[in-house]
């Protein structure tokens, strides 16, 4: 699988090491125009990602893109977040200048001719039956998947499907001596602890986990993925 990193400037030394194309996160839209970190000029390559947009369009902000994909030979615009308004502008002058688009799974519609990311971190159902709908949805030469890593704590029960995002010290904190086990159906790590009168569930990734969810999207013909710093910096080696 065609593996890129996802990753803030200042996380670049460890993005390069992995020796995967990196996609810049280091831009937003606002007030119609591109803004950008500092980052030095021989960061070339990869990919610009958008890390947010305050809903103000100008056709600056096209010409502002293309003049940086130019100038770092970008080859594609990520779009991470789910804003079709955004999508369905930017995609015309992206296409007519032969850049790919990577949008969200919510945008798909907005972006015929672009790759869709697919997030793989699951909470509920099934991950084979949903990358499988995924693929008859919009073509498995399409799907990208985003392979966001996996760290929630949850109620039992939990209708809302709602749980809390752990930092990598809160898991190992909470997962000390406990037993650990591997979901198949939702393609990550699980465990079970007490808490006051109440039982928490917490899911999570590991290198192996991610590892699976690559495997099972090759079975199913996607060649594309993402991984993201700093979420993925301990384990990128058990993954590529």
């Amino acid at each position: 699988m065609q593996l890129m990193i996802a990753a803030a400037p200042e996380l670049r030394q460890t993005a390069c090491a992995a020796r995967l194309p990196v996609a810049n996160a280091a831009y937003r839209l606002e007030g119609g125009y591109l803004c950008a970190l500092p980052m030095p000029r021989s960061l070339q390559g990869g990919a610009l990602l958008l890390t947010g947009w305050d809903g103000v369009w100008r056709d600056t902000a096209a010409q502002g893109i293309l003049r940086e994909c130019r100038a770092r030979q970008y080859g594609a615009v990520i779009v991470p977040f789910p804003d079709p308004s955004l999508v369905q502008t930017l995609a015309p002058p992206l296409y007519r200048a032969g850049l790919a688009l990577w949008v969200h799974e919510h945008c798909a519609h907005a972006a015929p001719g672009g790759r869709v990311l697919v997030c793989t971190a699951l909470s509920g159902g099934d991950m084979e039956e949903r990358l499988t709908r995924c693929c008859r949805a919009f073509g498995a030469d399409r799907i990208v998947l985003d392979l966001q890593r996996l760290r929630m704590d949850f109620p039992l029960p939990c209708p809302g499907g709602e749980g809390v995002y752990l930092t990598g010290e809160q898991l190992a904190q909470r997962q000390r001596g406990r037993a650990v086990f591997y979901s198949r159906t939702l393609g990550a790590r699980y465990f079970t602890y007490r808490s006051g009168s109440g039982t928490r569930f917490v899911l999570f990734d590991d290198g192996d986990t991610l590892r699976r969810k690559i495997a099972l999207g090759r079975q199913l013909g996607i060649t594309r993925g993402l991984l993201t710093l700093p979420e993925c910096g301990d384990i990128l080696d058990e993954v590529i």
